[in-house]
């Protein structure tokens, strides 16, 4: 019997967890989310879900994690409820981790949710899509206003929206381009598939504040200076009585 030694490596269980973790990251919408790809979408935007008449709904989302694995959790202050994403960013910020330069990739952004079609996957049907609110919204609104171009969401005089999105620094532009000729939706079956975006039982997840804080020491890599980030940082050590100052004002990053 060989008596030869073999050199092996050692586990690392919390390393092993993240890892895992990172592989079925949590959503805050329980089905999939349409979001402008790079390039030229071309979208049909459906009318709206109940009688009030909105044709989008805005919500405004916490944003974390690595590159390549963001988590998104929806900021618990705009149901008036105390939001942890909100209070660690103020700790941070106490504590000199972040700057007020660095936070802001951390604080609520607010973004609009419409039923749409994705014209060149229709075979997907309906989908939830996210739109940035400055960069596109308002200019579809405006559009809509507007006598010469009217409801973009008009079953039968509606028309298709084009959207060009381009990356080339830290945030994306967006060209939001009507069509020239109004059209009739591809199928009226559409109409019957809307979304309920008003629905917090079966469309949208609320993550509690121990389930943001969970979630907040498994994904957040917390950005130090501009060039560099932390590795796995999570939730630092720091002392109880940094005060919490849950206030900080909303903004729209057009992400």
């Amino acid at each position: 019997m060989s008596s030869e030694v073999v050199n092996y490596y050692s586990p690392n269980f919390d390393l092993t967890e993240k890892e895992v973790a990172q592989r079925t990251a949590p959503s805050y919408c329980k089905v999939p989310i349409w979001t402008p790809k790079e390039g030229q979408n071309l979208i049909r935007i459906l009318p709206p879900w109940n009688e009030k008449g909105l044709v989008f709904k805005v919500l405004a989302l916490h944003w974390f994690g690595s590159k390549n694995n963001r988590v998104a959790t929806l900021c618990l202050r705009q149901f008036q409820k105390r939001c942890y994403i909100c209070e660690i960013i103020q700790k941070l910020l106490a504590a000199e981790v972040l700057t007020k330069e660095t936070a802001r990739v951390y604080y609520a952004v607010k973004r609009a949710f419409c039923n749409g079609l994705d014209l060149k996957e229709l075979d997907k049907g309906v989908q939830i899509m996210s739109l940035p609110i400055k960069k596109v919204v308002q200019s579809l609104i405006n559009y809509a206003k507007d006598p010469e171009y009217g409801d973009f969401t008009h079953p039968e005089n509606g028309y298709d929206i084009k959207i060009e999105k381009e990356t080339a620094g830290l945030y994306p532009d967006y060209n939001v381009i009507p069509a020239r000729k109004s059209s009739p939706l591809p199928d009226k079956r559409y109409l019957k598939e809307l979304y309920n975006l008003d629905d917090f039982e079966n469309i949208w997840i609320v993550h509690s504040y121990d389930e943001q804080k969970e979630l907040w020491n498994i994904y957040a890599d917390v950005i130090r200076t501009e060039e560099e980030e932390s590795d796995e940082m999570g939730e630092p050590k720091l002392s109880e009585d940094i005060p919490l100052e849950v206030g900080k004002k909303e903004i729209d990053l057009g992400v």
